[in-house]
This record gives structure tokens, sequence and C-alpha cells, in this order.
């Protein structure tokens, strides 16, 4: 039996920094910069920001419109999410909708990867 086939080959990757753009009341919750390594991420709170519901854990792209990542309760939670090489916006289970800006190049294991368009 073959492996299956990786349905987010050709996706924008996640790797990299990110900063929150959004304000709302709701997204206080999450992270005001975020960095994706591989299969792990890292949360960083603001200077008056309370606990933070994504503050470091595993994560993956089920695929081009799901994100499956690991809450500060350890629980995985499936985020609907819009990705392109400079942004992406999710939507949590509360009906908040949170996007982030990347702040640094996308990367690899081999290395920088190409910017693509949006």
């Amino acid at each position: 039996m073959s492996a299956p086939a990786d349905r987010t080959t050709g996706l924008p990757f996640l790797q990299g920094q990110w900063r929150r753009l959004s304000t709302a009341d709701c997204a206080q919750r999450y992270p005001v910069e975020i960095t994706f390594v591989l299969a792990t991420y890292r949360g960083a709170r603001g200077p008056d920001q309370g606990m933070i519901w994504w503050d470091a854990g595993t994560y993956r792209l089920a695929d081009d419109r799901t994100l499956v990542l690991s809450t500060a309760t350890d629980e995985l939670v499936e985020y609907p999410v819009q990705l392109t090489s400079q942004r992406f916006t999710f939507t949590d289970p509360e009906g908040c909708e949170v996007t982030y800006e990347r702040t640094s190049p996308p990367t690899s294991p081999a290395g920088p990867v190409p910017e693509g368009g949006d």
C-alpha cells in the first residue's frame, strides 16, 4: 500500500515569524508574535497581555483550508485558515477572526523559500 499524498504540497509555508494585525478584544487571547518552525510553534505575549491560547506546541496544515494546532491546554484544535505567502487569517471556535502578517522570510529545512504570489 502506498503512502497517502501530502495534501499540503504547494501551499505557502507557515514556517517563519508572524505578527498579529488583529486588535479586536477576542484576538487578545492569541500571541502578539508567533514563530513556526517545522512542526512546532512558539507564541510571544505582548507587554500587557495575559495568558495566551497559543503558547507553544505543535501544528500542521491538514489541507489548504485547515490548520490543526495544539493549544495552551494541549488540546488539538482545527481552525479554518486562509493562507498566503505574507498573511494568514483563521477563525477560532468562538467565531473570532484573527490575521497575522509575516515578519521574516519563509524557510524550509533546506533554507529560505522563494516568495510566491498571494
